[in-house]
């Protein structure tokens, strides 16, 4: 062995203790089966685990050192005497779940509680067994639970009745306590073993042949009977007779810990320092797990199978282990492969398989005999990439080294003649099926191996360097080669045709080819762009999208039962080619399929890749593919899928961080409508393979659809609006299998106080009321404006009254004055002087109409309605009266008047009794001058007319009385429009009349 191996073997084996120590042993392949193991870094309290039940609505329970641990597949919830008083010892020794779903809890001081309807209880136990540790707990046929303690006693838990010790007063150095499905109890002290019956211990009493009464364990048997360890043989007993023998003991002399009878009759033995066996029922040899292939300690504390077949065991003080029989396998070496890796593999005869490693040489292993060959075998080179076994029986392999192949001939391999030595590294070997011949792939292309040398076939179309890394043979028996860089190759008929990624293949760089005969399709794996399928000249192209668990595709095998196995760079996977040709024709949009990873036990995920024999399928149908932890098997007739839907459950729901009550799937209480975040935690209590279960939820109320959560055990919700909702939650165990019925819980949101109904109520009440005001003011309004309307139309209508009226009066009577002295007049003519009289008087009362048509029609123009043309008016009116009166008239008017506007019959009425009040002044008063005051204030204006005359009589009062009906008419009309009229006088001193008119 060459400085640079040893170096490249030691830094190896350096970094696999590195990784060993990161965890790796969680979960492992052992003989068939998938190991976990549990520590208090995964959430158990204690790594000393003493006993198990699977309580029926499916969750683990587990007694520890440190407290009582129930298990959901994902985490652990621990219930000790700090958290739940009413365990009084947190030392969980045993414990059993009765018939009415009560989980009894034994301790190691003697104490017993038990959890009923999800509450915990203490449970009162015979004084006389107090500080005696709880070794058994069961319930009879007739439903008595009993207990049995370390001092070997049994007592009846609930009542009175305490069994003495089968041996007296000494304490037994070896106990044990089993139990059937239908009540029946067997016991064991120091090897002397009894049977339960009516509250009496009865002893065992053994069929013939038997040699000495040394019982070594014993437990009842599924259908009557009992499964004996005695005479160093594993044997059933019925009645007076042996009826079936299971051989001797496999284990060396070692204490038996514990025994089941598994679900499908094989028996689980645990020792104190041999490990665990697996004992049988047909010609299987015996199973046994122990530190060398994965316990974590060869003490076995207890053995528990679960409703899925799961065996559950107590491993020392090392931790709690699951064991579930598995499809997969892992082949060693003696030699471990000397800290190297697998690289290639081929299916030999009977069975057989050849292993090329990456460092070590090539391996034999054939009914569990090992051979190795490397450099005294003719491989001088120890990398081996190349391996086949030819229908011929013919074993060649290749290596990296220049000159191959090579052809074992007896123990050796040797070149054959006409190879050259500077022929380039064989990475690929493969036996024509109709003529035997072999064919090499290396990094320039692929040959043929004649006795004249090598033939070539086709050349790398990349060039050298672009590596033959797949070769096959479809049913028309054509060619198909793979390449690391050129993509695909089919030669047929002597004609190469060459197909790319631009052709329509999913990637360049082709890693594995599978020609299926059935329907003449090819599957190609490629190395980064998933499969591709080839098929009535047409590629279509899959990826993960479509189902696959990874982009890469190392290598594709068949099996018998119409799958394709895949491995890749994150494990394996397997898929019907039925739902792969339904997917690539467009039928589906996706398809289902088994994965194997990590979680599966795989050592590693990642397989090699790019080598024609980077796997194999032997004889026996068992798949095999080549990675960096050895050979990994798969046996399709092994799978056992698990028929069992998970139950479910919820576990909390947090609403803002506080964790909520939950009462048989309902909130008790409303939450509040400001909340901002709700958590829901749940679990399928599934425990194959629990990081497969996949979950899907929906809130109904606010989710139209399922919500995928993949693996994922919890969901949150923001902000949820008022109202009722019902969280769903179903789930799928590791083989697809579904809850449809799942969990549920449901839930109010209460709504904000606007929201409420009594709210939206009083709301509506208000609105209604609002519009209801609404309409009555609307109608209030229309029905003022109508009165309005008619109020104005009244008005105009005594306008027109008052206007005719006025007109009749006034123009009327002096036209008919005009008319009755123009005929005087005519009657006259020859007196000069008497026409001349009646001619003033025509003229008179000709200027009178023409002062009463210009009244008139200032009072009906509208652009007359303010005050400041009502002023000017009555200035300019009052000026000339009492000009022709020969009376002198000083005016006193505001300089600025506001433009109030006022209606028709305001300026009217005040007009008219200004008007009455200038003619009583020229008719009444005698006066010489006269005084016109007008002053504007914020609640209207007054007009005062005051005279030097000889004021009212004596007879006269303030109101008019004793002057005919002028005064009294001014009053009226004043206050006709809200205004005043006043008149003040005394004989001799003159008279001042005061009229308000209110705007305001």
């Amino acid at each position: 062995m060459n400085l640079r191996f040893l170096l490249f073997t030691v830094v190896f084996w350096v970094v696999c203790a590195i990784a060993a120590v990161d965890g790796s042993a969680a979960t492992l392949l052992a003989d068939g089966y998938t190991l976990r193991i549990w520590r208090t870094e995964d959430g158990l309290p204690q790594n000393m685990v003493t006993s198990a039940v699977q309580t029926s609505d499916g969750y683990l329970w587990f007694g520890t050192n440190s407290g009582l641990a129930r298990f959901n597949g994902d985490s652990f919830r621990v219930f000790d005497s700090a958290n739940t008083p009413q365990i009084q010892d947190r030392r969980i020794t045993r414990l059993y779940e009765d018939a009415q779903g009560t989980l009894w809890i034994g301790q190691e001081s003697g104490g017993i509680a038990c959890l009923r309807d999800g509450q915990f209880f203490a449970v009162a136990t015979p004084s006389g067994d107090i500080g005696e540790k709880i070794i058994g707990l069961g319930s009879d046929a007739e439903g008595r639970l009993w207990a049995m303690h370390e001092n070997g006693s049994v007592s009846r838990v609930g009542g009175d009745a305490v069994i003495p010790s089968m041996i007296g007063d000494e304490h037994p150095g070896l106990l044990s306590w089993s139990r059937a499905e239908d009540g029946r109890i067997f016991v064991m002290e120091n090897n002397y073993g009894a049977r339960l019956v009516d509250g009496e211990l009865v002893p065992i009493e053994l069929p013939q042949p038997s040699y000495y009464d040394y019982i070594e364990g014993i437990i009842p048997a599924a259908g009557g009977g009992a499964w004996v360890l005695h005479d160093r043989k594993i044997r059933k007993a019925e009645g007076d007779r042996w009826t079936e023998d299971r051989g001797s003991f496999p284990w060396p002399q070692a204490t038996i810990s514990d025994i089941v009878e598994l679900s499908d009759g094989t028996l689980a033995v645990g020792t104190v320092h041999a490990g665990l066996y697996l004992i049988f029922g047909d010609d299987r040899q015996p199973v046994r797990f122990n530190r060398d292939n994965g316990l974590p300690q060869n003490w076995i504390r207890f053995l528990y199978e679960d409703r899925e077949g799961t065996l559950w065991a107590g491993a020392g003080s090392s931790g709690l282990v699951s064991i579930h029989p598995s499809a997969l396998s892992r082949l060693k070496s003696p030699d471990q492969w000397r800290g190297t890796s697998t690289l290639t593999l081929a299916a030999g005869s009977e069975n057989s398989l050849w292993i090329g490693t990456d460092g070590a040489g090539l391996y034999h292993h054939n009914a569990g005999e090992w051979a190795t060959y490397a450099g005294e075998e003719g491989l001088d080179n120890p990398y081996i990439s190349a391996v086949t076994e030819t229908q011929a029986g013919e074993v060649w392999a290749g290596n990296y080294w220049w000159g191959g192949p090579y052809r074992l001939d007896g123990d050796k391999f040797v070149r054959p003649a006409g190879v050259p030595e500077t022929t380039s590294p064989v990475l690929g070997l493969l036996s024509n099926p109709a003529t035997g011949v072999l064919l090499v792939g290396t990094r320039d292309g692929v040959a043929e191996v004649t006795d004249a040398g090598l033939n070539w076939l086709i050349k790398s179309p990349g060039g050298v360097g672009d590596d033959v890394g797949a070769m096959t043979w479809d049913r028309e028996g054509a060619l198909w080669c793979g390449f690391s860089q050129g993509g695909l190759a089919r030669l047929a008929d002597g004609q190469i045709m060459f197909f790319q990624r631009e052709d329509g293949v999913g990637s360049n760089s082709v890693q594995s080819l599978f020609a299926d005969d059935e329907d003449g399709s090819l599957w190609i794996g490629t190395a980064d762009n998933g499969l591709t399928r080839f098929k009535d000249g047409r590629f279509v192209n899959l990826g993960t999208s479509h189902g696959l668990t990874d982009k890469t595709i190392c290598y594709m095998l068949e099996d018998d039962r119409g799958y394709l196995w895949m491995s890749t760079r994150r494990g394996i996977q397997r898929v019907s080619k039925v739902e792969l040709n339904r997917c690539a024709d467009g039928d589906i949009p996706r398809f289902t399929s088994l994965s194997y990873d990590r979680s599966d036990g795989l050592p590693v995920s990642e397989f090699q890749g790019g080598r024609q024999g980077a796997g194999c399928r032997t004889e026996d149908g068992r798949i095999w593919f080549a990675s960096s932890a050895g050979p990994i098997s798969v046996d399709p007739d092994s799978i056992q899928p698990n028929p069992l839907a998970p139950p479910m459950a919820i576990e909390s729901l947090e609403v803002d961080g506080q964790t909520v009550p939950l009462e048989d799937g309902v909130v008790p209480f409303e939450f509040a409508p400001d909340h901002e975040r709700l958590e829901f935690t749940f679990s399928a209590l599934s425990f194959v393979a629990p990081d497969k279960v996949r979950f899907k939820y929906k809130l109904e109320g606010s989710d139209n659809d399922w919500r995928d959560a993949g693996n994922m055990r919890f969901a949150q919700y923001s902000r949820l609006p008022a109202g009722d909702y019902r969280f769903r939650v179903i789930a799928c165990n590791n083989d697809g299998v579904w809850n449809t019925e799942g969990a549920s819980l449901a839930f109010v949101v209460a709504p904000f106080f606007w929201q409420t109904w009594w709210f939206v109520g009083a709301c509506v009440l208000m609105a209604s009321g609002m519009v209801a005001s609404g309409v009555r003011y609307a109608t209030r309004r229309r029905m003022l404006r109508e009165l309005e309307d008619l109020e104005r139309q009244h008005a105009v209508e005594r306008e027109r009254s008052r206007i005719a009226q006025d007109i009749h009066d006034d123009v009327g009577a002096s036209l008919s004055r005009i008319a009755i002295l123009s005929q005087t007049a005519r009657s006259q003519l020859s007196d000069t002087k008497g026409a001349t009289a009646v001619l003033s008087h025509i003229y008179g009362t000709a200027r009178s109409v023409t002062r009463a048509l210009d009244e008139i029609v200032w009072a009906v123009n509208p652009k007359h309605d303010t005050l400041d043309s009502l002023v000017d008016y009555m200035g300019k009116f009052a000026h000339d009266f009492l000009s022709a009166a020969n009376v002198r008239c000083r005016l006193d008017l505001p300089v600025e008047v506001p433009p109030w506007n006022l209606s028709a019959e305001v300026r009217h009425n005040v007009f008219l009794a200004f008007k009455e009040a200038l003619n009583n002044l020229v008719k009444h008063a005698y006066a010489t001058e006269a005084w016109v005051h007008i002053e504007v204030s914020e609640a209207g204006f007054t007009i005062e007319l005051k005279d030097n005359g000889r004021g009212l009589p004596d007879e006269a009062d303030s109101d008019g009385a004793g002057f005919g009906n002028g005064l009294i008419n001014m009053r009226d009309r004043m206050s006709r429009i809200g205004g005043s009229c006043e008149i003040v006088g005394e004989s001799g001193t003159g008279t001042k009349v005061v009229l308000f008119v209110r705007t305001k």
